[in-house]
């Protein structure tokens, strides 16, 4: 079975419900570079989009997607949770790199999301600390007229080589729906991808295995 051709629920993009596809840009995933000489565009953003999925990976009827023009923000950003501090989350200020590609499941118009980073040596094994944290400190808020909640999952990736999220969204007269986030890390690179859809273990032992080979 293909990975992840189970996940058609609708979905979360962290912090929010998932917004609409942007107009069509040139069809290449958005880019955030650093300014100093030895992490501008070139080989670095080349190798950041090695680790990127195809959208048949995601499994039947999904497709790429056109990008946001702006650069692609950190993943676990939750500027709608009362508890959320930039300054809390100091690995953001040593992210060198990022690419993003969204994926649109066109049965469904469901919306899927991937971000892959680089960080400053040492840097990568911290950012995914501040995942955690930002797990901790918001585990459940109200916004937009919703309940948006976060629940670390038990995989069996070692704490420094990634972890995975569930999320979930809760309405007032709709059905729940949940995402799933899995961080995966590879030296000084953080893969994460962000998909709708049901949750659950080896679902999530799944997609971190694909992630983990496209930055090895």
């Amino acid at each position: 079975m293909p990975l992840l051709s189970l996940l058609v629920a609708v979905g979360l993009v962290a912090g929010c419900a998932a917004d609409p596809a942007p107009p069509p840009t040139n069809g290449q995933g958005a880019r955030l570079t650093a300014s100093d000489p030895e992490h501008r565009p070139g080989a670095t953003a080349a190798r950041l989009d090695l680790a990127l999925l195809q959208a048949d990976g995601l499994g039947a009827g999904w497709q790429q997607s056109p990008h946001p023009p702006e650069p692609p923000p950190w993943p676990w950003l939750q500027a709608d949770c009362p508890a959320y501090r930039e300054a809390d989350y100091p690995a953001q200020r040593h992210r060198t790199g990022a690419v993003q590609r969204r994926y649109l499941h066109a049965a469904s118009e469901q919306v899927a999301t991937q971000v892959v980073e680089a960080y400053e040596p040492g840097w990568a094994a911290k950012a995914l600390d501040d995942v955690r944290r930002v797990v901790d400190t918001c585990p459940r808020y109200d916004a937009y007229g919703s309940t948006i909640s976060f629940t670390l999952l038990d995989t069996e990736l070692p704490p420094e080589a990634g972890l995975a999220v569930q999320g979930r969204i809760e309405s007032p007269g709709a059905p729940a729906r949940s995402t799933l986030l899995v961080a995966v890390r590879h030296d000084d690179r953080i893969s994460t991808l962000n998909v709708p859809g049901p949750v659950d273990r080896g679902t999530a032992h799944q997609v971190a295995k694909k992630l983990g080979d496209l930055l090895d």
